[in-house]
């Protein structure tokens, strides 16, 4: 692994050792403590790479469970319907979406019917 590699979750050394960003070790620890790894022996960007490999299989249920958490949008429920694998929920979220788009609100100034002048 190249020292020049950017991501906003780690840092990795010339010497191929990795440090977290607080939102990437946030994020790391949960998702891989789910896949029952524990993120304080990763100590190497290979380590890394190899518990994102391992933790994969679970990351569609990981991702469930964090949405299930959010506010029950449109675009979260379209996106736990794909983490389920459920398409036809997700078929009907993105009609709703689609139909979401193409309406405009009203306000009631402009409802009100118009005094005669």
């Amino acid at each position: 692994m190249n020292a020049d590699h950017e991501d906003p979750d780690y840092r990795v050394a010339a010497d191929g050792s990795i440090e977290l960003t607080p939102e990437g070790r946030a994020f790391y620890t949960a998702y891989f403590g789910y896949a029952g790894i524990d993120i304080r022996r990763i100590k190497t960007y290979e380590e890394f790479h190899r518990a994102e490999r391992q933790a994969f299989p679970f990351l569609f249920d990981f991702m469930a469970q964090r949405l299930k958490k959010r506010p029950q949008t449109l675009e979260t429920r379209a996106l736990l319907a794909v983490c389920r694998s459920d398409w036809d929920a997700c078929d009907r979220t993105l009609r709703q979406l689609k139909t979401r788009e193409h309406l405009s609100l009203v306000s009631p100034e402009n409802v009100a019917p118009q005094s005669p002048a």
